[in-house]
């Protein structure tokens, strides 16, 4: 009489040996989780709320001197004027790319963690297993290059904010005192 307990255990066994090793594939797909929260740690570090409260001064200053300048202001005043503004288009491009790159962490995340899933189960070919983690591994990447671009372009309006905040002060209060408020 055959002992279909045995067989079965045998042809589970016989299975069990028959998956691929994907140890290795289970380790870089570990790593870019890593690199991933270190990225995430780095956007998160960029405060969201402090970049709209610049937009909001900046576009309310600009929107008032460009509304109630009655005269013509000289060739330093307008320069200074344009920079100043300029720094609402940049800011707000900066917050843009901020929540893209939240939105892709969140996104990146998932399928890494359903990769490390499938590898664990065994279900992917090799080649197509390598193929994407060394997608991955460039895109993440890119995230992490992009969130240093950010963090560097938000210094840079930051201290051209500091650095023309005191002279659009100093132009809105010129403004005649019957439209300053």
């Amino acid at each position: 009489m055959i002992d279909w307990r045995v067989i079965c255990a045998i042809f589970i066994l016989f299975l069990w040996g028959c998956k691929p090793d994907f140890t290795a594939e289970k380790n870089a797909a570990s790593s870019l989780l890593n690199v991933l929260n270190n990225v995430e740690r780095n956007v998160q570090e960029i405060d969201a709320r402090l970049i709209k409260q610049y937009i909001n001064n900046v576009s309310e200053k600009c929107k008032k001197l460009q509304q109630e300048t009655t005269d013509t202001l000289t060739l330093e005043d307008a320069q200074l004027l344009v920079d100043f503004c300029a720094l609402d288009q940049h800011l707000q491009s900066c917050l843009h790319r901020k929540e893209l790159i939240d939105a892709e962490v969140v996104q990146t995340r998932t399928q890494l963690f359903n990769l490390k899933t499938d590898l664990e189960e065994g279900r992917p070919h090799k080649d197509s297993v390598n193929n994407y983690i060394e997608q991955e591994f460039l895109f993440v990447e890119s995230l992490d290059q992009s969130t240093e671009q950010i963090i560097a372009e938000l210094n840079g309006c930051f201290n051209t904010y500091a650095e023309l905040n005191e002279e659009i002060d100093r132009l809105l209060i010129s403004l005649p005192n019957e439209v300053v408020e």
